[in-house]
Parts: C-alpha cells; sequence; structure tokens
C-alpha cells in the first residue's frame, strides 16, 4: 500500500484533531458523549392512499339530507346551511390533511322513499364518502350500515345503535331508558300533573313514550293524558286543547314540530287552559313569539341538543356570528345541528388521518370521549359503548324561558339527571 502524501497526512489529521475537538466540547457540556445526529432527509416521498369512495389526493366528496321540501321542511330549515357554513370554515383553513371538502345536499322529500332515492344516487353516483343529516325520516340507516358508510349529525334513533352512525350532541336513548332532566325543570315550576303530546314521527313517538314511561319512577309526578299522533306542522288543535283541559293537567311536554307547538299553545289559550310548565321541543327563535300575544308566555323552550344562542360561549358566539355574517337565522333549532353534523364530519376526517378510509373514520371517531360540538354540545360527548351501544349521553340541557318577545336561555345548563331503565326502574348512572 503507498503511503499518503504529506498534503493528505495534513488534512487527516485536522480532520482527526477537528472531531476530538467536538467530542471535548461535548464531554465537557453534558459529561457524556452524545451520538451524532443525522442529518434531515432532503426529500420525502409523497403519501400514497388506498383508493377509497369519495376521496382523492384534494377534495373528500361529503352529502347532507335533509327535508328540502314536503311537510317536514319548514322544521329543518337552515340546516344544511348551516353544515356548509361550517364546511366553508374548514376550507378556509386549507382543508383536512390539504383537502378540500366538498358538500352536496340531497332533499329527502320528507319521506322514506325520497330518502332511500337520494342516498342511493348520492353513494351510486356521486360517490360519497359519508353523510351529515338533519330529518326525522331514518329510512337510510340500513343501507348505510350495510355499506359502513359513516354518517352524523340529528338524534335518530338508529344513532343509538348503528355503529357508523355519531349523534352531534350526544346519543339518543333507547326505547327502555330515559332522563329525568326535564322533568325535574318542570316540578321546579310546580307542575305535578303531566300530559304528554308528540307527533306521529319514530324520533318523537320515541321520545314522548320514553317520557311516559319514565314519570312513574320520579316521585312528584303523574301522567294523566297521554297522545301520541298530533298532527304535524300547524293544525286547529282545539280538540287537543280540551282534552288537555279535561284531564286536570297542570303541565305539557310537547314534541314535534315547532309549528305543532304553536298551534297547541294557541287552542290552550283560546280554551283559557293555564298550565304552570309547557315544554315545547325546538323553541329557540324568538321571532316566533311576536305574533302569538301571549300565548307562550312562560313556555319552556328546549333546543335539539345544542347549546342555544344568546349563551356566553365561545363556540357558539363563533357559530352565531358565522349564520349572521352569511346572512342566516342562528336561532334555527335545526340550524345548530347542521352545524354539528359538518363538524362532526370533519373531526371523524382527522381522526382518520392522512390516508381515510370510512372504517377508519368509524373506528377512531368509536374511540373518541371529548367531543364538544365545536363548543355547542352543553357536555364532553363519548362514543365508547356506555348506557348505549354508542356511548353515553350528556346530563346536561339548556332550557329557554319564553318572556314577552323574548326567548331567555338559562344561565347555566340543568345538569345531574338520572338515566333509567324504565324496564326496571334501575338508575344507570
Amino acid at each position: 500500500m503507498k503511503s499518503l502524501s504529506h498534503n493528505a497526512r495534513r488534512r487527516s489529521t485536522l480532520a482527526v484533531a477537528g472531531v476530538s475537538a467536538s467530542l471535548l466540547l461535548a464531554v465537557t457540556a453534558t459529561g457524556a458523549i452524545a451520538a451524532p445526529t443525522p442529518a434531515p432527509s432532503t426529500s420525502t416521498k409523497p403519501v400514497v392512499c388506498p383508493t377509497e369512495e369519495g376521496v382523492t389526493p384534494t377534495s373528500v366528496s361529503l352529502g347532507f339530507v335533509t327535508p328540502k321540501t314536503g311537510p317536514a321542511a319548514p322544521n329543518f330549515q337552515g340546516a344544511w346551511q348551516a353544515a356548509q357554513l361550517r364546511i366553508d370554515q374548514e376550507n378556509a383553513k386549507g382543508g383536512v390533511f390539504g383537502r378540500k371538502l366538498k358538500l352536496t345536499v340531497y332533499d329527502d322529500q320528507s319521506s322514506p322513499t325520497g330518502q332511500i332515492s337520494a342516498v342511493n344516487k348520492a353513494l351510486q353516483s356521486d360517490h360519497v364518502f359519508g353523510f351529515g343529516a338533519n330529518t326525522s325520516v331514518d329510512a337510510m340507516y340500513t343501507t348505510l350500515k350495510q355499506q359502513n358508510v359513516p354518517i352524523t349529525g340529528f338524534s335518530n334513533l338508529p344513532l343509538n345503535s348503528d355503529r357508523n352512525a355519531f349523534s352531534g350532541t350526544g346519543v339518543p336513548l333507547p326505547s327502555n331508558i330515559s332522563g329525568t332532566g326535564l322533568f325535574e325543570r318542570l316540578k321546579a315550576l310546580g307542575v305535578t300533573k303531566l300530559a304528554i303530546i308528540n307527533h306521529a314521527t319514530p324520533g318523537a313517538a320515541n321520545s314522548g313514550n320514553q317520557q311516559a314511561k319514565t314519570v312513574p319512577f320520579v316521585p312528584g309526578l303523574t301522567t294523566v293524558l297521554r297522545i301520541a299522533d298530533e298532527p304535524m306542522g300547524a293544525h286547529d288543535a282545539t280538540s287537543t286543547a280540551l282534552r288537555v283541559k279535561q284531564s286536570g293537567a297542570d303541565g305539557v311536554i310537547f314534541t314535534g314540530f315547532i309549528e305543532g307547538g304553536v298551534s297547541l299553545a294557541q287552542a290552550l289559550a283560546q280554551q283559557g287552559v293555564k298550565l304552570k310548565g309547557f315544554n315545547v321541543a325546538g323553541l329557540t327563535d324568538p321571532s316566533v313569539l311576536k305574533t302569538l300575544n301571549g300565548a307562550l308566555e312562560g313556555a319552556i323552550g328546549s333546543t335539539y341538543g345544542a347549546v342555544p344562542v344568546g349563551v356566553n360561549i365561545r363556540g357558539v358566539k363563533t357559530f352565531a356570528a358565522g349564520m349572521k355574517a352569511a346572512g342566516l337565522n342562528p336561532y334555527s333549532a335545526s340550524a345548530p345541528m347542521g352545524y354539528v353534523a359538518a363538524d362532526l364530519l370533519i373531526r371523524g376526517l382527522k381522526e382518520a388521518g392522512k390516508c381515510p378510509t370510512r372504517a377508519l373514520f368509524i373506528d377512531k371517531l368509536r374511540n373518541v370521549t371529548d367531543y364538544d360540538g365545536g363548543g355547542l354540545a352543553p357536555g364532553k360527548i363519548s362514543f365508547k359503548p356506555g348506557i348505549t351501544p354508542n356511548g353515553t349521553p350528556s346530563t346536561c340541557s339548556y332550557y329557554l324561558t319564553a318572556k314577552g318577545t323574548d326567548l331567555i336561555p338559562d344561565a347555566k345548563p340543568t345538569c345531574g339527571g338520572k338515566f333509567i331503565n324504565t324496564d326496571t326502574g334501575k338508575v344507570l348512572n
């Protein structure tokens, strides 16, 4: 082997000396010899994702199902517009992992056949990844479950059992479990005898049946009238008001579209019925009160699960400001549900990661225990199996009180209600 030249030997010596000096500094500073840090990579390989319906390298296609036409349409006004608002907000920040979100709205026409037709088009022709929904019709859920398509939104019954379905404001209760929060709120107003009334949709009927089955487990309350087939929407409620009057009820719980609740309130006023407590689901928009001449004075409104506009919470103010800026009504009971449905789709995509699949979306979101509905849920929501297969509902709810032409939200939520198995009377929490 040839010996090194003088210059080569000199370069080698200087290099060793430099290393020795660096090591000495390291030893002096740390008392130990640090491992050399590898140079950062100058190139990254693009993420190659498996093929998935509705997902491209630059976009994700989503659907939103709601009744834009048909008898239920007025009750769900603002839902899809609020969902689009939330999508637009996320796209303005760059989308999810660089993918922009595309939302297509499907009209279920307030009917099972219309809903099935719309969903089949979305899946077969438009190749939608997943859905948000705000509708009282639940015909689509079997198809979505069979194809493992994620869906978020309004509290239809399958949201408490179908693993692919997620309620944005807390899992709805099955037919044999009920909460006591609303009853305690009415008892505080002096109510002792209840009339429980709902219109004939699956969700409303389930709520009314739950309530009627729970009353025997609430000391100080009895049910004196049960009506499960009140007409939808605006109607002549004179006969119902007479039945309430004859029953001696001093409190009413009405579950149905807000127009139906207004019809009942007007009929009760015409018949001179004075109630200590009157709960109307969906009574959240103060504009409803302006033409009623006090027929709903003192009524207790309840949202469809969201914190009402007017409560000093950042998420609520962000939602309300965005709606107003877009020229939309933030007080609609359905609008927050549309907003939260879209927010939950976004959360699920983030949980699924850079290569989202329907299976990953469902698996990852099913392990989330701290969802807050973008600030619109009254408490943290867990999607892990709990009281129901799809999680444990929040024990908190907000209520509003009609005063003149204003709806005044409670300063804080009503919390601490019990969940009762109405088949056994067992308290579950």
